[in-house]
């Protein structure tokens, strides 16, 4: 495994993973799980954050996108530490902005805040995918107002309810840099969590 990759394993392992041996942790989608992962303690770390930047700047190859953002709140830090990674190796400006989840009622009313425009190519990200939900409501809000999105990077999938699936579904490239597998196990070990 990749030393950036290996490192930022040990962050969200010590900081955003939590595990117990009945299911008491209750997920967005009313599930209850083993395992709580909570990368916003995370991507409160700016070594992750640089982290998170290389990985997907690295992932995304020579891949051109005007934007990138997603969900508000869980999204923003990621997106900001790819803009920002994408600007110091490249110079290129690459917008980040958050989808909210709600219209905002005053001033212009608008889905997305940011400096994101009709016809801009964008990269959705996200913290954790369990159903996709979340990724999925970022996808059509950022549609919505005119994006042209084929690609999704989430931090960590958790491997269940069909998150993966559901994603690829509306038409996207899926990808995630750690499954809940490879944050409980490591890689290539070989077993397959499910919660």
């Amino acid at each position: 495994m990749h030393s950036a990759k290996v490192r930022l394993r040990e962050i969200l392992k010590r900081t955003s993973l939590q595990s117990r041996d009945e299911p008491v942790f209750r997920l967005a989608s009313g599930k209850m799980s083993r395992y709580y992962i909570d990368c916003k303690q995370a991507l409160s770390d700016p070594e992750a954050r640089a982290l998170v930047g290389q990985l997907i700047l690295e992932r995304i190859g020579g891949a051109s996108f005007n934007a990138v953002g997603g969900m508000e709140l869980g999204a923003y830090p990621i997106a900001t530490s790819l803009s920002d990674a994408i600007f110091q190796a490249t110079g290129a400006k690459v917008q980040a902005f958050v989808v909210r989840k709600e219209p905002k009622q005053h001033g212009i009313q608008g889905v997305i805040a940011g400096n994101a425009t009709r016809g801009d190519h964008a990269l959705i990200v996200d913290d954790v995918v369990t159903a996709g939900s979340s990724t999925i409501k970022a996808l059509t809000g950022a549609r919505s107002v005119g994006l042209v999105v084929d690609r999704v990077i989430v931090l960590v999938d958790r491997e269940e309810e069909d998150g993966r699936k559901n994603i690829e579904e509306q038409g996207v490239l899926f990808e995630a840099l750690f499954t809940l597998s490879e944050l409980l196990d490591g890689p290539n070990q070989g077993r397959n969590y499910r919660c």
